[in-house]
């Protein structure tokens, strides 16, 4: 077996003998910690994706059905977030969108329903709702109708 402290001390000697640098330990550690949400680093979402998403999410939600999976929006570290299995992220991600950008579309969409309906002045928002830029919200309001009909009675489209 090591002495104690061995595994420190082969630890430190790839370190600094340039094995291992410290630098890309760091780095890595920081950019997990960096995204905490699917909405962290995202652009706002674009028309082509909103009419690409109404278009999936109906299947999605059989899916979803079929399988008993979960897909939701959260409150993760404080935050808003969006809860999705990997089973999920994969069959996303073989329809071909990014799992990380679907759910962000979804919950910022769902967002953007919910304050067209209940007003932007919502007294408080639910801890779980990403912010939504103007933009976003002049696309939910345009494309309300079919945002509506692929979500049926989701709770994606609900807070």
């Amino acid at each position: 077996m090591f002495p104690a402290g061995a595994p420190l001390a082969l630890l430190l000697a790839l370190v600094v003998g340039g094995m291992i640098p410290p630098c890309a330990q760091t780095a890595q550690a920081a950019a997990r910690q960096a995204v905490v949400s699917v909405y962290d680093k995202q652009p706002p979402v674009t028309e082509k994706e909103v009419l690409g998403f109404v278009e999936l999410l109906p299947r999605f939600r059989q899916w979803a059905r079929d399988n008993k999976e979960e897909a939701h929006p959260v409150r993760r570290k404080g935050r808003p977030d969006f809860l999705y299995s990997p089973e999920a992220a994969a069959w996303v991600k073989n329809e071909g969108w990014d799992p990380r950008r679907f759910f962000c579309v979804m919950g910022r969409m769902a967002a953007a329903v919910t304050i067209l309906a209940e007003g932007n002045d919502m007294p408080t928002r639910p801890g779980d709702m990403p912010a939504v830029s103007s933009g976003e919200l002049e696309l939910a309001r345009v494309h309300m109708g079919s945002l509506l009909k692929a979500g049926g009675n989701d709770a994606a489209l609900e807070h």
